[in-house]
């Protein structure tokens, strides 16, 4: 896997003009499946915003997002009642104030109509002469409706981050026309500018992966036909109108998987064992390896390597959120879909599987774990306790600092036990 990262310089004044990467030039070795060694293209500038206060995902900090938009618009994004249409608003950020975004709804379990803590996006870049801000083109702000700590999908992406590329996350604090709104999640989306922070250019094709039952396993070879997957439930996020790389690269993916010894010719195995570690610590019951099957994530395909990485996405569903024990069995659900039941099926995989695991436990400490809880508690306390729109009371949200460290501790003696690292 190449994990790289572009100088910041060019990730804030160039990287916005990504989308344009096309067919000609460029290069890289020989794809197993494209037949062909990528593609490149030219990165023309995009209009820019002024310049932001703080990087937009920066840590230190709370942040200040001060939303004006008709109040019309605004109640129809809390009653979901105009579904994915744009629209116009103002967003202040940290004090800087960024004219003519667009915003909508987003989400998923949580977007129902009447919810008052509504995940949405702000785009920058959606209208006419309107730019990127702060080397971004979107932004997610989550509601964090059903989490009383407010901070496990935050928490969860620190974890990866420390094992693979991951979205970068931060907490902000939202009013809208004036009014508080609370405590929200900013996430990084994967797009052409968060995959060119970590991957070699030009760009490949970006997939959010989205089956439509829990049950159904999205990476089973059916047949040949692009449209059997793409898009649903490959749903296509950087695609050929954006990179010299077809949809075509899906079927080929899926048919080489149906053959268990052609696994990590197309499969990055680094990028899958450090996301099968990082889903094992935080207990994730969503994503790749969910509780009912594959769900909601991301996969890349990088042409220089010809092969897919496994990306982390939207794991608010760790540390025991939804109940669970955290005596979790280290192969359970991996048999769920054809890509992780290749884990349990070769012995060569499931020991490096166990390993990564192992490795991973002693380079993210659980001391490393509980620490980092504590200090986003400490910083999102005073927002999280003025918040007017969260369903639980403070009491709860304080006490679940102390569920999370307490569930961390127990997984972390779990694996170890499951592992063989304790007598």
């Amino acid at each position: 896997m190449r994990f790289t990262r572009v100088i910041e310089a060019v990730a804030i004044g160039v990287i916005g003009g990504l989308g344009a990467v096309g067919g000609c030039g460029g290069g890289g070795p020989t794809s197993a499946l494209t037949g062909d060694g990528g593609g490149g293209g030219s990165n023309p500038l995009v209009k820019q915003r002024p310049a932001p206060a703080a990087p937009l995902f920066d840590e230190a900090m709370v942040h200040e997002y001060a939303l004006t938009m008709d109040a019309a618009d605004w109640q129809s994004i809390i009653d979901d009642s105009r579904g994915d249409e744009w629209r116009h608003a103002s967003v202040t950020i940290d004090g800087v104030a960024v004219e003519d975004v667009a915003v909508k709804p987003s989400g998923e379990s949580s977007r129902f109509a009447g919810n008052q803590k509504m995940s949405f996006r702000i785009k920058f870049d959606e209208f006419d002469g309107a730019g990127a801000f702060g080397g971004y083109n979107t932004i997610n702000v989550k509601g964090e409706y059903d989490d009383g700590s407010m901070m496990r999908e935050r928490l969860a992406l620190f974890v990866f981050g420390q094992l693979m590329p991951a979205p970068k996350a931060a907490h902000a604090r939202l009013t809208v026309n004036g009014n508080l709104r609370g405590l929200f999640t900013l996430r990084e989306d994967w797009d052409e500018i968060s995959i060119a922070e970590h991957f070699t250019q030009p760009v490949g094709a970006l997939y959010r992966i989205r089956p439509e039952l829990p049950t159904d396993d999205p990476y089973k070879f059916v047949d040949a036909n692009t449209a059997t997957y793409v898009p649903i439930p490959w749903e296509s996020h950087i695609g050929p109108k954006h990179t010299a790389i077809g949809d075509d690269v899906v079927p080929k993916f899926l048919q080489a998987l149906a053959d268990t010894t052609q696994w990590e010719n197309v499969v990055d195995a680094d990028a899958m064992m450090a996301y099968l570690a990082g889903a094992a610590i935080t207990q994730t019951t969503d994503g790749l390896v969910g509780g009912h099957g594959a769900a909601d994530h991301f996969q890349y395909f990088d042409p220089q390597t010809g092969k897919f990485n496994v990306l982390p996405w939207d794991p608010d569903n760790t540390f025991g959120s939804q109940g669970e024990m955290p005596t979790k069995r280290l192969d359970s659900k991996l048999e769920y879909n054809s890509l992780t039941n290749v884990v349990l099926l070769r012995s060569d995989l499931h020991d490096r599987y166990e390993k990564r695991i192992a490795d991973a436990m002693a380079a993210i400490p659980l001391a490393t774990v509980q620490a980092k809880a504590d200090a986003i508690y400490a910083q999102i306390q005073g927002a999280a306790h003025e918040d007017p729109n969260k369903i639980f009371p403070n009491d709860q949200f304080d006490w679940s600092l102390t569920d999370v460290k307490d569930f961390a501790a127990a997984r972390y003696a779990s694996l170890a036990q499951q592992l063989g690292l304790t007598p």
